[in-house]
């Protein structure tokens, strides 16, 4: 496999694979800029063949290209973005991640629903400071709804699994 082969070897097939991806990835996101600013300036709008294969095309290029990443993970030739991705932090950030998918809209809406201004997004301060302000009270309701919660209904979950493994256990053992 994989692991068998030289370390170099390794290094210069996986580099231009890595550059290929990431170049997809950035026509991805960027790709229909110029169209955007044009039409943002009123000067032209967008072409219709152009949004039409960019529309067609955008999705599944990501999608490809994101897979080559994590099979290049996977196979050890990920580099430094594997050890990014392997980072232990983000353990406990994925355990808040449905909590602060649950809660985050009935925030927005509250804190939005007490402002006394309308707010404009536009691309300033004020806009940065709400956003940050809400990711981080979705993550601190999420990490104490997790630990009032989700935790320990899984502390009990387990004890109840252990029992009931301890039962058919025994009950296999008077059987025979």
């Amino acid at each position: 496999g994989v692991k068998a082969l030289p370390e170099w070897l390794k290094v210069m097939c996986a580099t231009p694979i890595w550059a290929v991806t990431a170049a997809v990835q950035y026509g991805v996101v960027f790709g229909l800029y110029d169209d955007v600013q044009g039409v943002m300036e009123h000067q032209k709008s967008a072409s219709e063949i152009d949004s039409v294969s960019y529309q067609s095309l955008a999705k599944i290029a990501w999608s490809l290209s994101l897979t080559v990443q994590i099979l290049l993970c996977q196979c050890g030739l990920g580099g430094f973005i594997n050890s990014l991705l392997s980072w232990s932090g983000w353990q406990i950030l994925s355990r808040l991640t449905y909590s602060v998918f649950l809660l985050h809209l009935g925030l927005i809406t509250v804190l939005l629903g007490q402002m006394r201004h309308p707010i404009f997004l536009n691309p300033d301060f004020e806009f940065s400071v709400l956003y940050l302000g809400i990711l981080a009270i979705s993550y601190l309701s999420a990490a104490v709804l997790y630990l009032t919660v989700e935790q320990p209904v899984a502390n009990i979950e387990g004890l109840t699994y252990r029992k009931i493994d301890k039962l058919i256990t025994v009950l296999s053992l008077t059987d025979n």
